[in-house]
C-alpha cells in the first residue's frame, strides 16, 4: 500500500526551495541573513533585560537622590554629592536608552520624513565641529521619496556613524552622504522578515579611512564592541544604530564593494501614508504650583523605588497609596475609585502587567488620568494605552522635575 505524505510548505521554505534550485549563492545569502539576524535579536533580547534591570537600579537612586536634593539647603556639605549622584544616573540613563535603542524596545515618535531634510541638519552640525581638515561632502537625490521615520533617532544614527568616520581618518579625509530611491528584487527583500515593501530610501555614509577588517565586519552592531581604545568609547553607538534602523523595518550593513574606506548602507521603506507623533508627556506642559493636591495611586513592583518615588510624590504634596503589582491594584482601586485622582503605573511587573492593569482600572472608572512610568517599552504595547486615554509616558529613571512636568493638574470632580 502506498503512504500519500501530504506536506504543506511555508512561504520561506517555497522560497528557500526556488532559490536553492535557480540561484544557490542567494539561498546561501539568505541562510548567512537569517543566521545574523537570529544572533542579533538574541543579544537585543539579552541587552533589553540588562537595560530593564539597570533602569530599575537608576530609578531607585535617582528617585532617592531626587528627594534628597530637593530637602536640602544650597549649602548643605552634601548638596554638591547629590548632584553627583543625580548626573551619575542620567548618564547611566543615556547608556540603558542605548540597550532599549539596540533592543527595540525604546519608544519611537514616527513622523512623515524627509531624509535629506535630516542630513543636511548633521552635515550643518559636524561641518561646524569637526577637523577642518575633513570634508564633508552629499549627494543628495531631489525627487526623494518620504519614510515614516524619528527624526531624532535617524540623525543621532548618522552622527553617529560620521562621528566614527572621524575617529577612524583622524585630521584629514572625505565624508560623503548619499541619498536615492531604490527598488530590491523580491530576493533582496525576502532577508528583511520585518518589510513587504520593495521600494526603500537609500542612505550610504562613505568614509576614506582605513576600513573594517572583514572578519569583525558582523562584530560592530554588537553591544560593547568597540575597535577603539580603552575610555574612548561605549561601543553602543552602532549597536543603538541597529537596532534604531531595524525599528524603522529597515536594514543597515557596511557595503563590501567599497573600497576606499568604508561604507554604511541604510535602506528604509518609503512611507505609505502621514504618521503622526506618538503622544508623550512633554507633549503638553502646564505649570504647577510649589504644592499640589490629591491622592495618586502609585503602582511598582520595586520596593527601593516604590519607597523613594512615595516620597518624591509626598514632596510635592500629594498624598499617595502604593501597590506593588496590577492585582493589588486594581483590589484597592475598586474600593476607593471615588478618592484616587492619578494612577502612576509601571508596565513590568509580576502577577498582573501594566498593560491589563490599565484596562481592568479603566473598566472601573474610566476617566481616571494614568500616567506610564517605565524603563522598559515595547512600542505596540503602549501604543494603544497612549491613544485609549493615558496622560502621557516618562520614561525612568527620572527626578522630582520630571515627574512634576509629566503628572496631570488633579481633574475636577463632577458630581452627576
Amino acid at each position: 500500500m502506498l503512504t500519500i505524505t501530504k506536506t504543506i510548505l511555508s512561504a520561506d521554505e517555497i522560497f528557500a526551495s526556488m532559490t536553492s534550485k535557480e540561484h544557490p549563492e542567494s539561498q546561501h545569502s539568505c541562510i548567512e541573513e537569517q543566521s545574523h539576524a537570529k544572533k542579533m535579536e538574541a543579544l537585543g533580547a539579552l541587552a533589553g533585560g540588562m537595560a530593564h534591570d539597570m533602569n530599575n537600579i537608576l530609578a531607585s537612586i535617582m528617585a532617592v537622590a531626587s528627594a534628597m536634593d530637593a530637602e536640602m539647603p544650597p549649602d548643605h556639605p552634601y548638596a554638591d554629592d547629590v548632584k553627583d549622584i543625580l548626573n551619575a544616573c542620567k548618564r547611566g540613563s543615556k547608556l540603558t536608552r542605548g540597550l532599549l535603542s539596540f533592543a527595540r524596545r525604546h519608544r519611537v515618535n514616527f513622523a512623515d520624513v524627509q531624509a535629506n531634510d535630516i542630513v543636511k541638519e548633521v552635515e550643518t552640525i559636524l561641518t561646524r565641529t569637526i577637523s577642518k581638515g575633513i570634508s564633508i561632502q552629499t549627494k543628495l537625490d531631489e525627487n526623494l521619496k518620504h519614510i515614516n521615520a524619528d527624526p531624532d533617532q535617524l540623525n543621532q544614527v548618522l552622527m553617529n556613524i560620521c562621528l566614527n568616520a572621524v575617529d577612524a581618518m583622524g585630521n584629514h579625509g572625505i565624508i560623503t552622504i548619499e541619498t536615492k530611491n531604490i527598488t530590491l528584487s523580491s530576493s533582496e527583500v525576502w532577508p528583511m522578515a520585518e518589510c513587504t515593501s520593495c521600494d526603500f530610501v537609500q542612505i550610504s555614509i562613505n568614509d576614506t579611512g582605513p576600513g573594517i577588517p572583514r572578519d569583525i565586519q558582523e562584530k560592530v552592531f554588537e553591544p560593547f564592541f568597540s575597535t577603539k581604545p580603552k575610555g574612548k568609547g561605549t561601543g553602543l553607538g552602532l549597536a543603538m544604530a541597529y537596532g534604531t534602523i531595524k525599528k524603522h523595518k529597515g536594514t543597515i550593513k557596511i557595503d563590501n564593494a567599497y573600497l576606499a574606506g568604508t561604507s554604511f548602507v541604510i535602506q528604509i521603506p518609503i512611507t505609505t501614508g502621514f504618521q503622526h507623533a506618538i503622544p508623550g508627556a512633554s507633549d503638553g506642559k502646564f505649570e504647577f504650583s510649589d504644592m499640589h493636591s490629591g491622592t495618586i495611586l502609585l503602582i511598582d513592583d520595586e520596593d527601593l523605588f516604590r519607597i523613594s518615588a512615595k516620597r518624591i510624590l509626598e514632596k510635592l504634596g500629594y498624598q499617595v497609596l502604593c501597590a506593588q503589582n496590577g492585582l493589588e491594584a486594581v483590589e484597592l482601586f475598586s474600593h476607593m475609585y471615588d478618592d484616587i485622582d492619578i494612577v502612576v503605573l509601571d508596565m513590568i511587573m509580576p502577577v498582573m502587567g501594566g498593560r491589563e492593569t490599565f484596562f481592568k482600572l479603566r473598566e472601573i472608572r474610566s476617566s481616571v488620568p494614568v500616567l506610564i512610568a517605565s524603563g522598559f517599552t515595547e512600542e505596540d504595547n503602549i501604543k494603544d494605552i497612549l491613544s485609549q486615554g493615558s496622560v502621557g509616558f516618562i520614561g525612568k529613571p527620572f527626578d522630582l522635575q520630571s515627574l512634576s512636568q509629566a503628572l496631570p493638574p488633579v481633574p475636577r470632580m463632577v458630581q452627576s
